[in-house]
């Protein structure tokens, strides 16, 4: 912090600096630059981690100009290395849950706008497929989900891969739930893309569908949002629910939930169409 604010105050201006709690990419700060409030983004050390705070901001850049990343400088720390710093206006969270047809027209707005481009050193879909297959191992394994629950998933994971060449293609935020949609006055912006994949149109929509607080809007909005066939999206949706299970079994965390692993991943097997 105290390189960042020697960085902030080399330009003569009033400033204040102060850590921003919660995020688990990034380093983030609050600050009072001119009397202006504004948000800084660093990243942890490593050139992975700078990488990923790079692609971020290429992506805010390609989708809103210069309107969300204000600026990006390197901090230069006393070790000898270098951070990079990328300095935002101080958005707000929305003022109420969103609905699923706004939630798709924003996933989707966003999917058109950065159209085919990709930054580099974007990871593939393949990547999450392959994770796939170590959850049902892991999950299974140890008896968290049932035999059938698991051939099932496996099944529909198999369909999503083998159709994979065929389905149309976007840049994916692989993060998109309600905290990472904020306004920037009464405009919609979506941030924190370091998470950023090559993968499906539609993916971020159906994402968005599994957190917790939009469980209730499954029955009803979760197919024919996309433009994708049914089963495609009921793959996804068991992918994201597989994965996000795998992750909290790996770290414990779902030891503490409500809902266990059968249980959601058979939520998404069960729903109709």
């Amino acid at each position: 912090m105290p390189a960042l604010r020697q960085q902030l105050q080399s330009s003569g201006r009033a400033v204040s600096v102060t850590p921003a709690l919660g995020g688990t990419l990034g380093v983030c700060f609050d600050a009072e630059i001119a009397g202006e409030k504004r948000f800084l983004k660093t990243h942890l050390p490593g050139a992975d981690a700078r990488a990923s705070l790079a692609k971020e901001a290429d992506v805010l850049v390609r989708l809103y100009g210069s309107t969300i990343v204000l600026d990006r400088f390197d901090v230069r720390l006393a070790d000898g290395t270098a951070r990079l710093c990328l300095l935002m206006p101080a958005l707000l969270p929305l003022a109420g849950p969103m609905q699923p047809a706004e939630a798709a027209a924003i996933a989707g707005e966003s999917s058109e706008r950065l159209g085919d481009w990709r930054p580099d050193h974007l990871p593939s879909f393949q990547l999450y497929l392959a994770s796939a297959a170590r959850a049902l191992e892991t999950l299974s394994d140890r008896n968290l989900i049932e035999q059938a629950t698991a051939a099932e998933t496996r099944r529909l994971i198999a369909r999503l891969e083998e159709r994979l060449p065929k389905l149309p293609a976007a840049l994916c935020h692989g993060d998109f739930g309600p905290k990472n949609i904020m306004l920037a006055g009464t405009e919609l912006r979506v941030i924190d893309w370091e998470d950023a994949f090559d993968g499906i149109a539609g993916y971020d929509y159906l994402y968005w569908l599994t957190f917790m607080e939009n469980r209730a809007f499954l029955p009803t909005a979760a197919f024919g949002r996309t433009g994708l066939a049914p089963d495609i999206e009921r793959a996804i949706l068991a992918l994201v629910v597989l994965l996000k299970s795998y992750l909290a079994v790996r770290s414990g965390a779902y030891l503490k939930h409500a809902v266990p692993p059968q249980a959601r991943i058979a939520e998404i097997l069960e729903l109709s169409r």
